[in-house]
């Protein structure tokens, strides 16, 4: 796993397994939290964007942040 901060934009982004995104997908009802997703489905990334936005997934998620391999895809 690999962690990256854009300190300008306050964006943190998370690369779980090797792979392109495909597409994002909205991780979170209240903040700004998004899973980055290759063509099969599996989740590569996660995406958030400020660190009070990933407190607030992890919140609403009962206080893990409990990322699936892989998602349906929704298309």
């Amino acid at each position: 796993m690999k962690i990256r901060h854009d300190a300008e934009s306050g964006a943190i982004y998370i690369k779980l397994r090797e792979g392109r995104p495909d597409h994002t997908e909205d991780f979170s009802e209240k903040a700004d939290v998004y899973v980055d997703v290759d063509p099969e489905g599996y989740v590569v990334g996660l995406e958030a964007l400020s660190f009070g936005d990933l407190a607030q997934a992890i919140e609403e998620h009962g206080g893990e942040l409990d990322i699936p391999d892989r998602l349906e895809i929704l298309r």
